[in-house]
């Protein structure tokens, strides 16, 4: 076995930030697997069989209620992970949908039930987590109160390119609308408005982020109070990751993942 872990196969902040002795007790237990867009890995009120730690991609949380429509509240990449309320073997109450094609470590929720019970590390992890996404929850429904669409826009774009890190993002205007609860006029009006300013470029089934600090200021107060209170809760270790510039590269052929103790369901 390779027992060089500054080389761990994982992009998530999460895995990342756990010390060595903790993650060789998770890795046998995760397996990799491609989440394909426009697919929900959890549904409100059904038990859940995996928890994700999201590596590439994005999910996004949404609430339907007695909505003709879903609508976006968060959303989950790199930093994150899906399946948290099998901490406490309870249903989930968000849909998680696949916004854009995702990578991510799963592990059976029982697993992961008893690895939260064995080791307090990861538990205390899962709980920061849990709060962290409680911050960006609250954050959300102000924006849906007070900003414009152009700013929740402006926001939800900032947002997937924080989680991708990819400059390059992959949606339609018919997506974006239904995560935002607007017209695809209006979301059609605004690309147009931010392409115009330099802001961003567009074309078919993809946006490209382009001036990402013009971007920020013209979201305003809307963008950077959830990512900042993500850094405070999650603590040093995470921050750490998080900011790391080099990570183990991603292969569909990953056969040092045998050695890492990760199985591979990647096509």
């Amino acid at each position: 076995m390779d027992h060089n872990v500054g080389l761990r196969d994982t992009t998530n902040w999460l895995l990342l930030s756990l010390v060595d002795q903790d993650w060789w007790r998770v890795a046998p237990f995760l397996e990799r697997e491609v989440l394909q867009p426009r697919r929900y890995i959890e549904r409100t009120g059904l038990k859940s069989s995996k928890v994700y730690f999201i590596e590439t991609g994005v999910i996004s949380r949404l609430e339907t209620g007695d909505l003709r429509e879903p609508i976006e509240v968060g959303v989950v990449g790199r930093e994150g992970m899906i399946g948290v309320a099998s901490m406490a073997h309870l249903l989930p109450q968000l849909d998680s949908y696949v916004q854009i094609e995702a990578r991510a470590l799963a592990m059976d929720a029982e697993h992961f039930q008893s690895t939260v019970r064995a080791i307090p590390a990861v538990r205390t992890l899962v709980s920061h987590y849990v709060q962290s996404q409680a911050a960006q929850f609250s954050l959300a429904a102000s924006a849906g109160v007070r900003a414009s669409v152009q700013q929740r826009l402006a926001r939800q774009l900032l947002m997937f390119h924080d989680r991708t890190g990819d400059d390059d993002l992959s949606l339609t205007h018919e997506g974006m609308s239904l995560m935002l609860g607007v017209r695809r006029a209006s979301v059609t009006t605004c690309i147009h408005n931010m392409e115009g300013e330099g802001l961003i470029r567009a074309r078919r089934g993809f946006i490209t982020i382009r001036a990402r600090a013009a971007l920020e200021e013209y979201c305003g107060c809307f963008y950077g109070v959830a990512e900042a209170r993500y850094f405070a809760i999650m603590g040093e270790a995470v921050e750490k990751a998080a900011t790391q510039q080099t990570y183990a590269r991603l292969s569909a052929r990953l056969g040092s993942q045998h050695q890492l103790g990760i199985r591979n369901n990647a096509p």
